[in-house]
This record gives C-alpha cells, sequence and structure tokens, in this order.
C-alpha cells in the first residue's frame, strides 16, 4: 500500500465529520457575547487540532478523509480572511482566529511527520497515549511517535498564538 490510500470512508470517519461540521456551524451561529467569541474561537482552533491528531490519526491515511479535512481548512482559511481585521477578536497575545490560518498548514506536517515515522521506524505514526499503546492499532508506542506528537503539538501552539 502506497504513502496515501483511497478506501472507503468508515463509519467512525463519518461520524467524526458530521459531529465536526455540526459543532462548527452550531458555534458560527451561536457567537453572540465578544469575550465569549473570543475564548471559543480560540479554544476550537486549538480543539480540532487536537482532535485530528489524537482521534483521526489513522483516517487522515486514506486520501478520502483527508482530503474532506483539507476542504475543512480552507473553509477556515476562508473564515479567518474574513474575521483576521476584526479588532474585537483580537487577545493579549494574538489574534483568536489565528488558529484557522494553522488548520491547513498542520494537516501538511501532520503528513510530514507521518512520512518521517515511515522512514525512520518503518511505522505509521500514531498518538501517544497513557497506556503505551495506541488507540486504533493496538500498537507500542515509540520514543519516535512520542518526539513526532511534540513537534506536532509544539508547531500547533507556535502557529495559534504567534
Amino acid at each position: 500500500m502506497g504513502f496515501f490510500y483511497a478506501k472507503k470512508i468508515t463509519a467512525w470517519d463519518w461520524i467524526t465529520i458530521i459531529l465536526y461540521l455540526l459543532t462548527s456551524v452550531g458555534l458560527y451561529f451561536f457567537f453572540e457575547n465578544t469575550e465569549f467569541k473570543k475564548n471559543v474561537l480560540f479554544f476550537y482552533c486549538l480543539g480540532s487540532h487536537f482532535f485530528l491528531f489524537s482521534f483521526n490519526y489513522k483516517s487522515l491515511r486514506n486520501f478520502k478523509v483527508y482530503l474532506i479535512w483539507v476542504g475543512f481548512a480552507l473553509v477556515h482559511l476562508y473564515f479567518y480572511l474574513q474575521l483576521k481585521d476584526v479588532n474585537s477578536l483580537q487577545n493579549f497575545q494574538g489574534h483568536a482566529a489565528q488558529g484557522l490560518a494553522s488548520t491547513l498548514i498542520l494537516l501538511v506536517l501532520f503528513q510530514v511527520l507521518r512520512y518521517i515515522s515511515l522512514k525512520t521506524q518503518g511505522q505509521e505514526l500514531v498518538c501517544p497515549s497513557r497506556s503505551l499503546t495506541d488507540f486504533f492499532d493496538n500498537r507500542i508506542i515509540t520514543g519516535i511517535d512520542f518526539l513526532l506528537f511534540i513537534v506536532y503539538i509544539a508547531a500547533c501552539f507556535i502557529l495559534i498564538l504567534y
């Protein structure tokens, strides 16, 4: 099997995609209070990036699913461009919408880290867990998995905060 493969989209993939879509649409229409809006937008972005790595790392190997998440990332980028000049969304450490611009970059970074994992340890990148096995494949977590996860999380915070 190649780096990407195009398999049928699983029930898990549809559930996560639909729940994410419903959450996103719900938050879009829920905004009223500006302070609340800043906090929700910041944590929505941060949560999205953690969610993708933590719960969809296996799904992102499927090119069809990856393209759907790239579609979400492009919508995020569009909303970022609409919101970046809204001064009321300015936080103490940058703009609350900054994370929306980061989704596409982090999706590409995930694939780069996945490639590094495949080349250095000959196995797919997985998300570290407390049990020292990954959630989907029940594979033992390696030091490289931890290191690549730290790189992803560091990039996530750097892109959101600066």
